[in-house]
This record gives C-alpha cells, sequence and structure tokens, in this order.
C-alpha cells in the first residue's frame, strides 16, 4: 500500500522495519536489521543525488555509523527510516556548499538508464524514441533546483510524505503543494 497525501505509509517496508526491530534484543542484533533493510534505498539515492557512486557509498556508511553512534549514546529513534534518510539529506547539503560550483558531475554518472542498457526487444525506431523521451525528461528534470529533484528522489525510494516533510523539514501540507507543483512542472516541460 503507497502512501497518501493524507499520511498512510508504504505498509511493507515500514511494517517489515518495525517487526524485525521488536523481534531483536540486542543493540547490535537491531543495527544489523535496520543496515540490511535500509542500505540500499539510502546508497541509491545518495547516488542519484550526488551523481557519483563512490561518494555515495562513503556517505551510506556515514549514515549508519551516526546512526548507531546515537544508538549507543542512548538516543531513540521512533522513525528510523525518516531518521536515516534526514541524516543523508543533511549530507548532501553539507556536500554541496564544500563543492565548486563548476565542478560537473561525472559522464558515465549522467547517463541515463536507456543509454546503458537498451531494451534487445525494441525496433530501432522505439528505441530511438525512448531515447529521446528520456534526453527530455533528463532536461525537464535539470531545470529543477537541487532540492526539487532530491525531493523526487526521495519518493522514488519510497518515502512516504509525512518521511519526506520531516527530511526536508517542510509541514506535511507543504510538502504535498511542492511536490504537486513539481510534478506539474516536469509534466508541462515534457508536453509542451
Amino acid at each position: 500500500m503507497r502512501d497518501t497525501p493524507s499520511g498512510g505509509t508504504d505498509l511493507t517496508l515500514d511494517s517489515k522495519l518495525l517487526l524485525n526491530l521488536r523481534e531483536v534484543a540486542g543493540l547490535r542484533q537491531r543495527e544489523a536489521v535496520i543496515f540490511e533493510l535500509l542500505r540500499d534505498p539510502v546508497y541509491r539515492y545518495l547516488v542519484c543525488v550526488l551523481g557519483d557512486p563512490a561518494e555515495a557509498e562513503d556517505l551510506t556508511q556515514e549514515v549508519f555509523l551516526r546512526l548507531f553512534k546515537y544508538w549507543r549514546r542512548g538516543g531513540k529513534t521512533q522513525h528510523p527510516r525518516a531518521w536515516i534518510f534526514r541524516v543523508a539529506h543533511n549530507l548532501v547539503v553539507d556536500r554541496r556548499r564544500k563543492r565548486s560550483p563548476f565542478e560537473s558531475l561525472d559522464e558515465q554518472a549522467q547517463r541515463s538508464v536507456m543509454e546503458r542498457a537498451p531494451d534487445r526487444g525494441l525496433s530501432a525506431e522505439q528505441h530511438l524514441l525512448g531515447q529521446e523521451q528520456e534526453q527530455m525528461l533528463q532536461a525537464a528534470l535539470k531545470q529543477l533546483t537541487p532540492q526539487e529533484q532530491e525531493c523526487l528522489h526521495l519518493r522514488a525510494e519510497g518515502l512516504s510524505y509525512r518521511e519526506m516533510a520531516s527530511v526536508l523539514g517542510m509541514r506535511l501540507p507543504t510538502l504535498v503543494s511542492w511536490l504537486g507543483r513539481i510534478v506539474t512542472r516536469v509534466t508541462r516541460d515534457l508536453y509542451d
């Protein structure tokens, strides 16, 4: 079940996470469960936002190290997934501040999925149309601010609206209307 603007959540991952965390007694077991369930979504999010797999890997480790240190100092997290993505978001903001404004992303990271893995079942014409659509989408996404792009990446990773609002430091109604405007703008750019 996907989330709704009213604040429902993706029960699959959240319920699995909560059930697994309740079943384990020790801190090390809790850390292993949370790491196994959230490592890949955090890494994918960071790769999409940063465009550099090596940097994303480093930050993924840093996110979980911060969580584990926080827990070992006695800290409590009611919503670990939102907490983790908030830390990831903050690390991205810090990295962006440190980057030179002229530093560009690695060309390999900018290549689209369609360019890397064309579908062998498509005709040449279909493949060309798909590439053209992908280029139009990439151009529309490049027109977004880094925070707007990050918002779409968080949504693509399955975070609920409530979790996204927490990560981005927004009120839920503000996030819902903001995300709606982002999607409308991208859609308009694609079909105009």
